[in-house]
């Protein structure tokens, strides 16, 4: 067997990827296949190499994918092929995750392995929704059960009458099928009906829900509210010691709202990240994609002479990025860099360059290539200047025809990338949107809009989901929007992810 072949019980949290261990993160990296279940949120897998192998063995209501003897067969059988296997579980592999039954076969295969803990869900969802497991006045126990130990059984398997006894704190796991029959028996025990009790739908992430009642209305409020699992029940005094001032995940300006980014795939993590602190669910919905140059040819002529142009201009951190790659490729040494100025649209683009501790020399106050070409012209330093544009395939003309027409420049381009439509019927949150809809989709150029347009028909909203607010990035983009009769509801003043978040927080909070 291969001196890497083991397997890795991984908890992957109780949603929220920045719940998951460092640890856990490291693993999935790594790994030569990755063993999930349907709890453990998608946004991990992302974290996969591109040849790692994803198999899927959640269980849900209704839907029992593969058996348990299955996944242990699975685990066996690719770790004895010497591959690096993660079995990622959603929470803590320990807390009704049925780990010690995978630990078994593993022993009995001769197959090492390594647990590695996760936050579970009982703790994370508590901690999210403002509820306190403990106090020192009433809750001095915590007790973590479950409604469900199979999910192929009908009848309950904890004798929720004792517990009535117990005391305490009881966080209940997969209870929601059996709310009413937990209920009643917990009351048949001798409950308090008016004990504080709580439902927590989608623990710790965007879409979390919530309800706090007595637990003898638990049942009816929770049907009002079409609480659904996953979700955890919490009982007990404790939990009503919080009051309205710990609802701190709530509170986020933008919790509950849905926003649609357009962008390609590799260019959302930024700004996906900065509106879920904000507390936005984030959708994405790519409809373009940036493609590597083919023009192999003008790059390499353009490396060759690249101690020649005295400036270097970069109209976007795409092209930033992807020229980078394609200079350590040709020198592997920054000090080839020569003597060129550098000036870009915006401060995104410019970071690409100082991360490399390259000095920045120009960029225009507001990130256009129209200002970009006029701060240029007016440096007086384009006059029969070697100036080097490096782009993508589109929106280059404007500004290649300033630096000719009006500084005299000598202007070469180098496209390095390419924009190019995507197949947003490949997107995994098509159909959440086309069912649900949004509160904003957000357009970060005419490509976009373009593409959207194109795409029109697979992006039609079924009777009832709620319509987006359109939002442009710029004139330009709001412009492509008008021209084909798409309203523009908001637009950045400066085209920045900072600006664009501005104004969705100004609209969502008036």
């Amino acid at each position: 067997m291969s001196g890497k072949a083991k397997v890795y019980l991984v908890g992957a949290g109780p949603g929220e990827p920045k719940l998951s261990t460092l640890r856990a993160k490291e693993l999935i990296e790594r790994c030569d296949v990755l063993v999930y279940d349907n709890l453990a949120n998608p946004e991990l897998r992302k974290w996969t190499r591109n040849d790692c192998l994803e198999i899927d063995v959640g269980k849900s209501p209704g839907r029992h994918t593969v058996d348990q003897r299955e996944i242990e067969k699975t685990l066996v059988e690719h770790a004895l092929s010497g591959k690096m296997v993660v079995r990622l579980k959603g929470g803590d592999p320990f807390v009704f995750g049925r780990c010690a039954e995978e630990m078994l076969a593993l022993d009995k295969a001769g197959i090492s392995y390594e647990v590695v803990p996760g936050v579970t869900a009982a703790l994370a969802c508590a901690g999210y929704a403002g509820l306190p497991l403990s106090h020192r006045e009433c809750g001095s126990t915590i007790s973590f059960l479950t409604g469900h130990e199979d999910l192929s059984k009908e009848s309950l398997r904890v004798d929720f009458r004792k517990f009535a006894q117990v005391g305490g704190t009881l966080c209940i796991y997969m209870g929601m099928s059996k709310l009413e029959e937990i209920v009643e028996k917990l009351l048949e025990g001798g409950l308090s009906p008016d004990v504080p009790a709580a439902v927590v739908s989608n623990g710790t992430l965007p879409s979390q829900r919530k309800i706090i009642s007595p637990l003898k209305e638990l049942v009816s409020l929770a049907k009002k509210a079409a609480m659904e699992a996953p979700a955890i029940v919490f009982i007990g005094n404790a939990i009503g010691k919080s009051g309205d001032m710990a609802n701190w995940f709530e509170k986020r300006v933008l919790y509950g709202r849905k926003i649609v980014l357009t962008r390609s795939i590799d260019q959302v993590s930024s700004f996906k990240e900065k509106l879920e602190l904000l507390g936005a669910k984030v959708m994405e919905l790519p409809l373009i994609r940036i493609l590597p140059s083919e023009d192999k040819k003008l790059i390499t002529e353009v490396f060759a002479g690249i101690a020649t142009y005295e400036w270097a201009v970069f109209t976007s951190a795409n092209g930033a990025r992807e020229f980078m790659r394609l200079f350590f490729l040709a020198f592997g040494d920054i000090r080839s860099f020569g003597p060129m100025r550098i000036a870009c649209v915006g401060e995104a683009t410019a970071k690409i360059f100082t991360d490399h501790c390259l000095e920045v020399e120009l960029v225009p106050e507001k990130p256009t290539a129209e200002s970009l070409a006029q701060d240029l012209v007016a440096s007086d330093s384009l006059d029969s200047a070697n100036v080097l544009v490096v782009t993508g395939n589109r929106n280059r003309e404007l500004l290649v025809k300033m630096l000719e027409d009006v500084g005299h420049a000598i202007v070469d381009t180098l496209p390095v990338y390419e924009t190019d439509f995507a197949d947003v019927r490949k997107s995994p949150d098509l159909d959440d949107f086309k069912k649900n809809g949004a509160d904003a989709i957000i357009f970060t150029s005419s490509s976009t809009a373009l593409s959207y347009v194109e795409q029109e028909e697979d992006l039609n909203l079924e009777a009832g989901a709620q319509k987006p607010i359109h939002c442009s990035f710029g004139p330009e983009t709001s412009n492509t929007l008008l021209e084909n009769e798409l309203k523009v509801d908001l637009e950045c003043d400066s085209p920045s992810i900072d600006d664009m978040i501005k104004k969705l927080v100004q609209h969502f909070t008036q």
